[in-house]
């Protein structure tokens, strides 16, 4: 297999890899997607290049999300709930690779959208504090507080 549908499995079977927090290998993304190893080399140099794109991906799922929120405490809904629902994922799309930057662009983006007069200070205060509740879920799975923490949290951001 070859094209564009072989770099689609490569990258689904990496991200399945990643969501059971499973090394991501070359053996053993190429037993997940049912490839040869030999074949990844078309598509990707090595492990990083596949993690980096896993995580590129995810980033583009968590931004239609964010994006499609119709305001923005729900865009920070959005976010903190793409981060319950994909822990693994979301840690590696912020320790693997570092996508702060796309991230404050993307709140940036949805404070200009909101009418901020200042939405790139605003943005940063508002992904700080998210990805902070976001990195601490992950640490604390089932704490109580969280559900009620996040709205009040995004409230006091916005």
């Amino acid at each position: 297999m070859s094209g564009p549908g072989c770099r689609s499995a490569i990258v689904a079977a990496a991200t399945a890899l990643v969501d059971s927090d499973l090394a991501v290998t070359l053996r053993a993304v190429s037993r997940a997607a049912g490839l040869p190893t030999s074949s990844i080399y078309q598509h990707f140099p090595g492990p990083a290049a596949i993690l980096l794109a896993v995580c590129h991906e995810a980033f583009q799922e968590l931004e239609a999300l964010v994006l499609a929120a119709p305001d923005v405490r729900s865009a920070g809904l959005a976010y903190l709930d793409f981060a319950v629902a994909h822990p693994r994922r979301y840690r590696v799309m912020f320790g693997a690779a570092d996508l702060s930057g796309p991230a404050l662009g993307l709140f940036t983006r949805v404070l200009t959208d909101s009418v901020r007069p200042e939405p790139a200070a605003d943005a940063l205060t508002l992904w700080l504090g998210l990805h902070g509740l976001a990195d601490q879920r992950a640490a604390i799975r089932r704490s109580l507080q969280y559900p009620a923490l996040a709205p009040r949290l995004i409230t006091s951001l916005i």
